[in-house]
């Protein structure tokens, strides 16, 4: 099943100033709080958009997109093949940039009701297809600061780390390169 079967029961819509959020709860805390208090402030001040799946009555799950780059002196620590690959992927003239576009998925969540059911791979799924079909401005990754309760999610999903200095870290910074999907 793709996102788009999947909504033939659901809603997606992206977040506006006057919508009234439904109840979500997903088990954590910092996912929830953004949610239902900060993703408005977010989409007013520019930072973020939030995405919502809905029912009539609750929200199945969310996600939040910014702007990201990929920079050089984020991927150096011991991955300076990863560099040196990406570069040789370039043409030529292109090789002298310092950091590569990417779209950072924020924040995303999954209501406890409805986990289990591969709701967010549906969802990551989606946002690969949509930003190599539909791609507006240049996006080469995907990026996320993961928590370590979702980093075996993310690497299911095709997501790499990026680097190895944020291992102590609650958060890690995983990339996925749109091109192996080409």
């Amino acid at each position: 099943m793709d996102l788009e079967e999947f909504l033939k029961n659901f809603k997606l819509i992206r977040l506006s100033e006057d919508h009234v959020l439904k109840p979500f709860n997903c088990g954590n805390v910092d996912l929830n709080d953004f949610f239902l208090n900060d993703s408005k402030a977010y989409q007013k001040q520019l930072l973020a958009v939030t995405y919502i799946i809905e029912s009539d009555d609750e929200t199945v799950a969310f996600f939040s997109l910014l702007n990201d780059k990929i920079v050089f002196e984020t991927a150096k620590d011991g991955r300076k093949n990863f560099w040196n690959l990406l570069n040789r992927s370039i043409p030529n003239s292109k090789r002298t940039y310092s950091g590569y576009p990417a779209m950072k998925i924020g924040r995303l969540g999954v209501s406890s009701n409805f986990q289990g059911r591969d709701i967010g791979t549906l969802i990551i799924d989606y946002l690969k297809d949509l930003f190599i079909t539909n791609n507006r401005t240049g996006c080469k990754f995907i990026t996320v600061d993961a928590y370590k309760q979702s980093l075996n999610f993310y690497i299911r999903n095709g997501f790499q780390f990026l680097t190895d200095k944020d291992e102590d870290d609650e958060t890690r910074l995983m990339y996925f390169n749109l091109s192996a999907m080409l």
